[in-house]
Order: C-alpha cells, then structure tokens, then sequence
C-alpha cells in the first residue's frame, strides 16, 4: 500500500475470508495492491542459533526466502507467537515468549507469505537455585541522580532499576559484595522495562578478598537479559566492567541474580 504516490509502502495482514480492513490517516489517500501466496518462494527454515536459553532472551533464525518484510510472518514456541525483533528475507531475531517453564519447545516459522518454513527444537534450560541476596551490597562506578542506585538491582523488584547516569564507556563497573564465600556458576543480569539499557560487551571477575580479581568470563554480544556461564566459583565478591562505548544508552539493571 503506498500513500500519497510516494514510494513509501506498508503491510497489513488479511483475513482468513479474504477480508481485509485498513483506517487510512486524515488527509491521505492510498492505493491497495494483493499478491497472491503462491507468488511468494517457499520459506526454508536453516538453523537456530543459540539452542538454549532462558524467558526473554534473545536468538537467531537463519534460513531463506522468509520474505524482506514480515508480513504474514510469524515466529512460534509451540503454541505462543515470539516477540519479533527484526525480519529480513535470510534472517530472523525474536525473543523467548516470557514465563515458559523449563523444557523443550519447538520454534517454527510461517514465512512471509504465510507458508510454513519448518521449525527446530529449543531448550528453555532450568537455571537452578538462586543465591539468597539478603545482606549483600552492591557499588558502581557510576549512578544516576534519579533515585537509581545499585541497591536498585537486589531488590527483588523488576520494576526498580540500577542505572548509570551516562552513556556507556569502557570501564563502567558494578560490583557486588556476598558478605561470604559462595559457590555459584551462574549469573544473570535483566534490564527489565529498559530495553535498549544492557552491557554489549563486559568482563566478568570475581574475587575472595575484593583486591585480587580472576576473570571467568565475558559478554560479547550482549542482551536484554544476560545469561552469563562459567565454570562452577567460590568466591565472595562479583565485578563486571563494561567494556563497549555506547553514548546513547545508560547501564540499567531491573535484577541481578546469582545461581549454584
């Protein structure tokens, strides 16, 4: 559908009986164009990449002839439609529908077009008992003034946040102190509502004493929610330093929450 003679288009969904309704903006006029399915290439679904992963992050669709735009496209768990992040005619980003319970679901795609490209199985992996929080304390190397402290991130409140106050830079840390030795192998770090606010890149250490740190891991292409892994730890404290420049966005975490 083009507006205006201009070369700038949309896509709408059609009904099931062929119907379809579309409210065009005041003052505008539009002209309507169909294709029929049959026109479009059949879909091929390739590869999922990662094939694990917890509620709400992010992975990978690789294939072809999904379709440049994404139409009638959609991505599924089973049953429950994924949120789409981005939809190009060999790739496809989306997010792990939130809440599912730990298991293996199928990820299937309908193209463009509305054809079915086949699909992969994809483990949404039980993370395991996570470390009580209470006592611990948290710093950074940086904070906003907007009532955004480190505390923020222990809080056991996705709805309140550490922030940083400033575009990320290589450098930014948090760290936090246990209070005792504790032994874990995981970690993850959830922006919550602010989406667009995680560590691209990042270091991660720890450390028995807060003064002699040992790297057990790093964040390369970093995510909403960051599910970091390594080698089972004993350790008391955690610091992770951010080592991406990115002036747009602040360094927010809604939680972080540490697993045995």
């Amino acid at each position: 559908m083009a507006f205006n003679g201009t070369a700038g288009s949309r896509s709408f969904p059609v009904s099931v009986d062929g119907s379809y309704t579309y409210t065009l903006p005041s003052g505008t006029s539009a002209m309507f164009t169909t294709q029929k399915l049959s026109s479009f290439p059949a879909p091929v679904f390739g590869s999922l990449k990662p094939k694990q992963g917890v509620p709400r992050a992010k992975f990978t669709i690789s294939g072809a002839h999904f379709g440049d735009a994404q139409g009638l496209g959609t991505v599924r768990f089973g049953k429950l439609f994924a949120e789409v992040a981005s939809w190009s005619d060999t790739s496809i980003s989306a997010y792990v529908p939130s809440s599912l319970p730990a298991g293996t679901y199928k990820v299937s795609v309908n193209g463009a077009g509305g054809a079915d490209a086949g699909g992969a199985p994809f483990d949404v992996i039980e993370l395991g008992p996570a470390l009580s929080r209470t006592g611990w304390t948290a710093t950074t190397s940086d904070t906003s003034p907007y009532d955004d402290g480190p505390a923020n991130m222990l809080d056991g409140d996705p709805g309140t946040r550490y922030s940083s106050g400033r575009g990320q830079y290589d450098g930014l840390w948090i760290q936090v102190d246990m209070q005792q030795p504790q032994t874990f192998d995981k970690i993850l770090l959830d922006v919550g509502s602010n989406t667009g606010d995680y560590a691209r890149s990042a270091n991660v250490y720890v450390s028995t004493n807060g003064t002699d740190w040992t790297k057990v891991s790093s964040i390369e292409e970093g995510q909403r929610v960051e599910l970091i892994s390594f080698s089972t730890q004993t350790a008391r404290y955690v610091r992770i330093v951010n080592t991406a420049n990115v002036a747009s966005n602040w360094w927010s975490i809604a939680e972080l929450t540490v697993y045995s």
